[in-house]
């Protein structure tokens, strides 16, 4: 399972994230993304990945960080869904069909037509 920890300032460090959290002694590698949308914005997040056999720690870490404060904006950590390769809604009309998948998003962008 991996981790997202999102909703972090650009200055941001991994050692950082460490000590707002107190005790991290997971053995899981942790990589910083930095990227930009499709708007421009820039966005920072870090992804740790661990091991089917760890994933109680996982939930551990996720549960522990929830409503953790950093420079004035709350940490948003939960399960990292990865984006599948064959994604159904590249298909045709795909807007009119419901999506059977697990969702990635934290709220939908999208209106409905009704």
């Amino acid at each position: 399972m991996d981790v997202f920890i999102g909703n972090l300032p650009s200055s941001i460090s991994f050692n950082e994230i460490r000590e707002l959290h107190g005790n991290w002694d997971f053995d899981a590698p942790v990589k910083r993304v930095d990227g930009q949308d499709r708007h421009g914005r820039e966005f920072h997040y870090f992804l740790a990945q661990f091991s089917p056999k760890n994933e109680a720690e996982a939930e551990q870490l996720i549960q522990e960080m929830q409503n953790v404060s950093c420079y004035g904006q709350v940490l948003d950590v939960r399960e990292f869904i990865h984006r599948s390769y064959c994604n159904e809604r590249r298909a045709l009309n795909w807007r009119d069909k419901q999506w059977h998948g697990t969702e990635r998003r934290v709220t939908e962008r999208r209106k409905s037509k009704h």
